[in-house]
């Protein structure tokens, strides 16, 4: 990195900021229960963007590329005049860079091998059954360091580590046969109990899902979303106060904006967390040098803080905007058992859910969803639903429950009333 610092200070740029990550990585890969490959991974990622600025400091343009390890000092010159080019080809309103950060932690070595192991023995530990097997499954666990370095003073270096896994099983009734796909993000601090109880749960989705029929077309469903799903679906509210989003007008939304008006509803209340147990995405830094920190964005349905990037803040006239790495959204004041009293529909795996941050927009169509007639519930599948937030916010509940999805947490069921199924 020293080397590629000093051709930027002979190259004439304005300003650049340097990421470089590295990485190791032990990866597992298992058919049904045999081990079929094993590798070690270190890779080394440095991704360096200039900025250029007119002659009296009102524009800035900038570029971003992949510088690799094994380039000569005449390909990096080379990559960065053509970035220079690049650069004044999309000129946007001047910004500064974060300046004068400084932060060090040694390089880190993570028990790898350990992680690996724990990860391992959750899976093994399941008891398959007749009709729900592991087709497979591939772990991988990663330690991480990483350094920024900027041309205003900032010099941040910091460890991290996570792991995922990601399986597949086979679930058969009679002759027919369904396979599901589930992938486990988490920091590298997750317990393997907790590992084995959530792949547990895909077993019974698995078993559930094999016997599930297609679901009719109904209208004014009272529905209950539960699932990995609500992280999508509360992560539009970060979304349409991002700074960049405010600025470019693909939201409408400011600070003191009161989006849930209603009386009959759970009010909404999302806290940014700097770190978060559990989390594959904890990190004490932006790439921009700003410090993670813990805020409130929505406070009872009112929007707070706004989240984003320095660029769109400091177009906006802001300057201190923090950055998301993780979020709670709190509890509200029913129990999924309460919110099952009456006829419902629970809609647990969407086969894509989608939110438009534009429109407002949610759906998509559903693998797995339990529907309850008053007397008795069936599984089905093989419908949709479309619905708008901005329709569903003044009559809107929220579960007491709560569950961790990765980087966030967030109630294990939402209510919503009077939307539309399309089916059969």
């Amino acid at each position: 990195m020293d080397k590629l610092v000093e051709i930027l200070n002979s190259c004439d740029v304005s300003d650049y900021q340097i990421v470089c990550d590295e990485t190791k990585s032990h990866q597992c890969f298992f058919i049904r229960h045999q081990l079929d490959q094993h590798r070690i991974c270190s890779v080394k990622k440095i991704v360096l963007t200039i900025y250029v600025d007119n002659s009296d400091k009102t524009l800035r343009g900038s570029a971003k590329k992949e510088i690799f390890p094994s380039e000569t000092e005449e390909e990096i010159r080379a990559d960065i005049m053509d970035m220079k080019e690049n650069a004044l080809l999309a000129l946007n309103p001047y910004f500064p860079l974060e300046g004068n950060v400084n932060y060090y932690e040694e390089k880190k070595e993570f028990d790898l091998l350990d992680s690996l192991k724990n990860v391992i023995t959750a899976v093994e530990s399941i008891k398959e059954t007749d009709t729900e097997k592991i087709n497979s499954y591939e772990v991988f666990v990663n330690e991480k360091y990483r350094h920024i370095v900027n041309s205003q003073g900032v010099s941040i270096s910091f460890n991290t580590s996570d792991e995922m896994v990601e399986i597949v099983i086979n679930s058969t009734n009679g002759d027919h046969e369904v396979e599901v796909y589930h992938m486990i993000e988490a920091g590298s601090d997750r317990d393997s109990e907790s590992i084995k109880k959530e792949i547990e749960a895909v077993f019974k989705k698995a078993n559930d899902r094999s016997k599930a029929q297609p679901v009719e077309k109904m209208n004014n469903v009272h529905l209950l979303i539960s699932g990995n799903d609500l992280r999508e679906f509360f992560q539009y509210f970060l979304d349409k106060i991002n700074t960049s989003a405010v600025y470019s007008k693909m939201s409408q939304n400011k600070v003191g904006d009161v989006i849930q008006k209603g009386e009959n509803c759970d009010k909404i209340t999302l806290k940014v967390k700097a770190n978060l147990d559990y989390s594959s995405r904890n990190s004490l830094y932006s790439t921009e040098g700003v410090k993670a920190s813990d805020f409130t964005v929505l406070k009872d349905g009112e929007y707070v803080n706004y989240v984003g990037s320095r660029q769109f803040a400091h177009y906006l006239g802001l300057s201190d905007v923090g950055f998301v790495n993780n979020f709670t959204v709190e509890p509200g004041s029913k129990t999924t058992e309460e919110m099952k009293q009456q006829p419902y529909l629970e809609i647990v795996e969407f086969s894509s859910f989608q939110v438009d941050t534009i429109t407002g927009d949610f759906g998509g169509e559903f693998r797995l969803a339990y529907y309850y007639d008053g007397k008795t519930v069936k599984e089905v599948t093989a419908g949709s639903i479309t619905s708008n937030i901005t329709d569903v916010l003044d009559h809107i509940y929220l579960s007491k429950q709560t569950r961790q999805i990765n980087n966030c947490i967030v109630p294990e069921t939402i209510e919503l009333f009077d939307i539309n199924v399309a089916g059969n």
